[in-house]
């Protein structure tokens, strides 16, 4: 059996939608990595202070915090970790990249979209590495 590319990655998913999160987490379980999903730019912070992740996968617009203060808060915390950025909204991409994110997909996104940026995205090196 062929290993998919995301084999034993851990992965940090955040999406505020409930239905939307539970499709891209399987999705990204499809791909054989290790998921974790949060609802929310808060929850998603004490993770990634609490733990170490392969790669983060964010929605920027959600309530409250979006993932643009999420990604201002991990470069802040000097976490160098691959962040794809996942919106609806077309006209955020140059605004993701000049944040800080590493990758930009626009919604819908299926599987193999998913899975391949989320591998280049940590296979990319990054100006941000020690």
């Amino acid at each position: 059996m062929r290993s998919e590319p995301l084999h034993d990655r851990h992965i940090l998913l955040i999406e505020d939608d409930h239905d939307t999160r539970d499709v891209m987490q399987m999705m990204l379980e499809a791909c054989e990595a290790d998921v974790v999903a949060v609802g929310t730019a808060e929850e998603a912070l004490g993770h990634i202070t609490a733990e170490r992740f392969d790669a983060v996968v964010s929605d920027l617009s959600m309530p409250q915090e979006s993932g643009f203060w999420l990604i201002w808060r991990i470069r802040q915390l000097g976490r160098h970790v691959p962040v794809v950025a996942v919106t609806g909204r077309p006209f955020t991409r140059e605004l993701a990249v000049r944040a800080g994110f590493d990758a930009y997909l626009q919604k819908p996104v299926d599987r193999e979209t998913l899975c391949a940026a989320v591998l280049d995205a940590i296979a990319s090196p990054s100006p941000r590495d020690d």
